[in-house]
C-alpha cells in the first residue's frame, strides 16, 4: 500500500522560495527540486545559490498527515495564493520502496569515445565483470546533485572531446571542476598531472571522494581557484557559462603554456562568437562541435 503522496508543480525560479514554504506549513516531509527544461546550473561565486529558470518542486506527504488530503493541500494552496491559481499540480501515489535503488536506477555506465566509460561506483562490480577481456577505460564516480554526472550535452562534449584526444603524458587543469568527473577522465586516459580547481568547497570534496573511488598512477592536485594561480598546464578544460568564461579569459590565458590547447564548453551557440571573442588575441581557434543547443570550442595558445 502506498504510504506517500508527492504533489508536483513546475514554476520560474521567483517562485521557488514562496511554494517550498507553502508546502513545508502544510506538513511536507521532504521537499526537492529537479531541472524542468534541461538546464546547467552552475554556481557563480561561493554565495550563490543558484535556481533553474524552469524548476518542478516536488513535495512528498506521508498519507496520515492530519485533516490533509493531496487534494486539499492543493486546494489551499490555489485559494490563498493567487499566483499559484493557474499552475499544474500533479499528484502521485508514493509506494514504499527503496529509494536508493530508485534513484541509481537513473545513472548507467556511459561510453565516450571508443575507450572511456563513465560508471556509478555502485555498478563497478558488475561493469569490471563484463568489460574484464577489454580494452577500456573506466572512471568510477558517486553521482551527485548539480556537479555533473556525465549526462548534460556540455559534459559530454568534454568527455567526448577527451576520448578523441587522450592527453598522455600532459599536464592538465580542470578549471571549475565540479564533481571532478573531467579531471578524472583526463588522469585515466594517461595525463601526468592534473589539477582539479573550483571556488566552491563542496565541488571540492565532490571531485576528492570521487577520485577516491578510482586508483590512478599519476598526480592529482584538488585545490581552490585561489590556489591555482601558480600552474602551468598543456591544456585547459572549462565547462562553466558564457559571461564567466568571458570575465576569466586573462586567467585561463595565464593558465596555458605556450601552444597549450583550451577547451571550453558550457557555451550556447548564440554565444559561441561572443566567448571566442574574449580569447582571439591569444589563441586561434581551431575547432568547434555542437550537440543540441550547446558548443565546445577548441582554441590553441599562439604563444
Amino acid at each position: 500500500m502506498p504510504s506517500h503522496f508527492q504533489i508536483s508543480v513546475t514554476v520560474t525560479a521567483d517562485k521557488i522560495e514562496a511554494l517550498s514554504e507553502l508546502f513545508a506549513d502544510l506538513g511536507a516531509d521532504a521537499i526537492t527540486m529537479t531541472d524542468a527544461k534541461d538546464e546547467p546550473l552552475f554556481q557563480l561565486t561561493p554565495d550563490d545559490e543558484p535556481h533553474w529558470q524552469h524548476t518542478t518542486v516536488h513535495a512528498l506527504f506521508d498519507t496520515n498527515t492530519p485533516d490533509f488530503s493531496a487534494e486539499t493541500i492543493v486546494q489551499t494552496i490555489q485559494k490563498n495564493n493567487p499566483e499559484f491559481q493557474s499552475l499544474d499540480f500533479y499528484i502521485e501515489k508514493i509506494a514504499n520502496e527503496n529509494w536508493v535503488s530508485i534513484t541509481q536506477k537513473q545513472f548507467r555506465p556511459q561510453q565516450f569515445g571508443k575507450q572511456l566509460w563513465i560508471c556509478p561506483q555502485w555498478e563497478r562490480s558488475m561493469w569490471e565483470k563484463s568489460h574484464r577481456d577489454k580494452k577500456t577505460i573506466a572512471v568510477f564516480i558517486e553521482p551527485g546533485l548539480a556537479f555533473g554526472t556525465g549526462t548534460h550535452p556540455t559534459t559530454q562534449l568534454c568527455l567526448t572531446w577527451l576520448a578523441n584526444h587522450p592527453p598522455k603524458k600532459l599536464t592538465v587543469i580542470d578549471y571549475g571542476c565540479g564533481s571532478g568527473i573531467l579531471a578524472l577522465s583526463a588522469l585515466a586516459l594517461g595525463a601526468k598531472t592534473v589539477w582539479a580547481t573550483d571556488h566552491d568547497d563542496q565541488a571540492l570534496i565532490s571531485t576528492e571522494n570521487n577520485a577516491a573511488c578510482n586508483a590512478f598512477k599519476n598526480n592529482l592536485h584538488i585545490v581552490n581557484t585561489t590556489d591555482i594561480k601558480s600552474a602551468c598546464a598543456d591544456l585547459v578544460l572549462a565547462n562553466i557559462l558564457a559571461n564567466p568564461l568571458i570575465e576569466l579569459a586573462p586567467t585561463l590565458t595565464e593558465l596555458l603554456s605556450p601552444k597549450g590547447k583550451l577547451i571550453l564548453s558550457g557555451v550556447l551557440s548564440q554565444d559561441a562568437d561572443r566567448v571566442a571573442s574574449a580569447y582571439l588575441n591569444h589563441f586561434t581557434r581551431t575547432d568547434m562541435k555542437q550537440q543540441g543547443e550547446w558548443v565546445l570550442m577548441e582554441f590553441q595558445k599562439s604563444k
